[in-house]
């Protein structure tokens, strides 16, 4: 009787946790309807048994070997798990975090800094303060705000962790679906839920899923994000574990910090106050080169070097688009590009041009470049040959624009965007050189070796760039790259889903990573092409781009700035509101800080009037936020009255600095743009 009453409530565990999942994962929901009907007519033939012990338990066989994957009580390993689980600030943890530390200096000279150039000096006084007070070895956290398990097994343990933490967001990870199926038949998942807590499941994710679910867990609630611990169950592939923190160092706000996006936003107008032409994109090329010759793509990796033979026999049957970094060794090749891409916004860019002997060589080359260029390296260019693309400001209306971080992606994703039918790829590896572990092309003046061996610790300080992970390759099974290369691919891959036509075709021709969506390519077998008069196509090339362009605002468009700017000062209004707000103890300080940062970001994301403040308030919370609410949830510190005061000094005010600062150069720089 008692063996029948413990089926009769798994079997209502498992449909109440089905249910709890149609409503809140469909996807996942989806997954598990299709391995029940594999088993129901035994497409798939199952490989593990749910088993319950006399002893009061359940235990998973493995059908094949025999084997338990507990092999002892699981609702003590449950205890065990629970027990083991601390506050510490070190050991099974995440840092989402740079280790920034920076000398004492004086706040009032801080204030003098440029917002942009001295991009953190807006945060220096919070961190200093945050890693005096809550140093991560000597302090321990009140509570697991947020909370990853890998590896489920059965479950029972992550009840038991939940009955002690509370989290308020979990991630759950599991890669065998079938193990997960029998974990709905022992642990009431919706029941991790009932204060109020969100989850993310990851389960038989492919890895563009598994990546989409852990960025939305980090987005979810990121004030918390300073600390992430997690338990991974040994039963369970620790690699993903490798996975996650490498997620964790290419997020934005690490790699595009706030000043670095009020630069691109900025810089267009900066452009148009100067002349410079707005390309409109988002009107048709059909009809035009474009659209009806092959494109060549040449970017700076490191099998570009291996075909510059190929390239001068071949490069006239091509319109030719190179990136910046490529100019000085088309000079000494004496190849002429038709199209230069550049969007690089900071000084490092200018070495691209002081490599180059004479840059006259480029009068004829037409040079689409990203809004956020640096504007000492446009300005080497004939002005009549630069078009200006905006990336996420928008002040053009209908005219679209493209964003990415590297400028490889971003020409490709422009080429799709204009309606290319037939491209080429050629140094866009994403990856290293395979033997050396060099970086780029050997012309790129940023390259360098990285050493090609993946490392297995997780945890510790941020980085990306030396970082190694193997991934499919164009012409190998597998290469080597960076993790930082690799989120330039995936970056890729979602412009390449976003923009390429079902008329494109893209011919990878580079032995690096493999790029969805295109036809890995040998370059011995290109069919042969016409060759291309290239003085008609630039004469082409610039009469399309002019008559699709404007160095002017519109009388509308010169509005919506100003639509802008009462935005933000409605933004500083309620900053300052929360200065004059009696914040009582301080767990009402934190409930009015969390009710500002959302009452500023609740507007609506596509609107662009607010769209670019709250992004850069986004990326700036995402920056600071984690010590912020690291410190509030600081057991060691007891003045919390010294604590609240300290934190409106260094919070508010250097958001409304912010905020302040962007609003008056947009406000100067448009008083000088033409309106018409």
């Amino acid at each position: 009787m008692q063996q029948q009453s413990v089926e009769e409530k798994a079997i209502q565990t498992y449909q109440k946790n089905l249910l709890f999942l149609q409503r809140s994962d469909p996807k996942l929901f989806e997954k598990l309807e299709a391995l029940n009907l594999a088993i129901e007519k035994n497409y798939y033939q199952e490989r593990y048994s749910l088993e319950y012990k006399t002893e009061g338990y359940f235990d998973v066989l493995e059908l094949e070997t025999g084997n338990y994957l507990y092999g002892s009580d699981s609702n003590e390993y449950a205890k065990q798990v629970e027990q083991s689980i601390d506050y510490k600030k070190v050991d099974n943890l995440f840092e989402t975090f740079y280790n920034l530390s920076f000398d004492e200096v004086d706040p009032k000279d801080l204030e003098t800094k440029d917002v942009i150039k001295y991009s953190y000096s807006t945060v220096a006084s919070l961190i200093n303060y945050s890693n005096k007070h809550a140093a991560k070895t000597q302090t321990t956290m009140k509570k697991l705000y947020k909370f990853i398990f890998v590896g489920v097994g059965l479950g029972t343990h992550i009840g038991a962790v939940h009955e002690k933490i509370h989290s308020n967001v979990y991630l759950i990870i599991e890669d065998d679906l079938e193990l997960f199926r029998l974990s709905l038949f022992v642990t009431d998942f919706e029941s991790l839920t009932t204060q109020g807590a969100k989850i993310f499941f990851s389960i038989f994710d492919e890895p563009s899923e598994f990546k989409n679910t852990v960025q939305a867990f980090l987005y979810e609630q990121f004030i918390y994000n300073h600390y992430i611990k997690f338990f991974h169950m040994l039963s369970h592939d620790e690699r993903r574990l490798k996975d996650i923190q490498n997620i964790i160092v290419t997020q934005t706000y690490l790699t595009f910090n706030y000043a670095a996006l009020m630069t691109s936003l900025l810089r267009p107008l900066e452009y148009l106050k100067n002349r410079y032409k707005i390309l409109n994109i988002a009107t048709s090329y059909e009809d035009t080169p474009l659209t009806q010759k092959p494109l060549l793509l040449i970017g700076a990796g490191p099998s570009l070097d291996n075909n510059l033979k190929w390239l001068k026999e071949n490069h006239q049957n091509f319109i030719i688009v190179i990136v910046s970094a490529l100019m000085s060794k088309f000079e000494e090749m004496e190849i002429k590009p038709d199209i230069i891409t550049h969007v690089h916004g900071f000084s490092d860019a200018m070495p691209h041009i002081e490599k180059v002997k004479d840059m006259s060589f480029f009068d004829e080359s037409i040079c689409l470049f990203g809004g956020m260029s640096y504007p000492e390296f446009t300005q080497k260019f004939q002005q009549k040959n630069v078009y200006i693309i905006e990336g996420s400001s928008r002040y053009k209306k209908g005219f679209s624009g493209i964003t990415s971080s590297n400028i490889g992606s971003l020409s490709y994703g422009l080429l799709l965007y204009l309606g290319a039918k037939e491209i080429y790829l050629l140094g866009l590896d994403f990856a290293t050189d395979q033997k050396t572990g060099q970086t780029h092309s050997t012309t790129h003046s940023h390259t360098r070796k990285v050493t090609l061996e993946m490392n297995e610790d997780v945890g510790g300080s941020v980085e990306a760039k030396n970082e190694i992970i193997e991934v499919d390759g164009n012409f190998q099974d597998k290469v080597y790259t960076s993790v930082l290369f690799d989120a330039m691919r995936r970056e890729c891959n979602a412009i390449s889903k976003t923009y390429k036509l079902p008329t494109t075709s893209s011919y990878n021709l580079s032995d690096g990573a493999y790029i969805d969506d295109t036809i890995a390519t040998p370059i011995a077998e290109i069919r042969t092409l016409e060759k291309i008069d290239k003085n008609e196509l630039y004469t082409q090339l610039r009469q399309i781009f002019d008559e699709r362009s404007e160095n002017f605002l519109t009388q509308e468009e010169y509005q919506d700035i100003k639509k802008r700017i009462d935005y933000y000062n409605e933004v500083i209004a309620i900053l300052k509101k929360h200065l004059q707000t009696p914040h009582g103890d301080l767990n009402q300080y934190h409930y009015n800080l969390l009710g500002t940062f959302q009452s500023i970001l609740s507007e609506e994301s596509d609107d662009t009037h607010t769209s670019d403040m709250n992004y850069i308030i986004t990326l700036y919370l995402q920056f600071v936020s984690g010590y912020i609410f690291d410190l509030i949830n600081t057991k060691e510190i007891k003045n919390t009255k010294k604590l609240t005061k300290q934190l409106d000094k260094v919070i508010i005010p250097q958001m409304i600095r912010v905020i302040s600062y962007f609003r008056d150069t947009m406000q100067e720089i448009a008083k000088e743009i033409e309106v018409k």
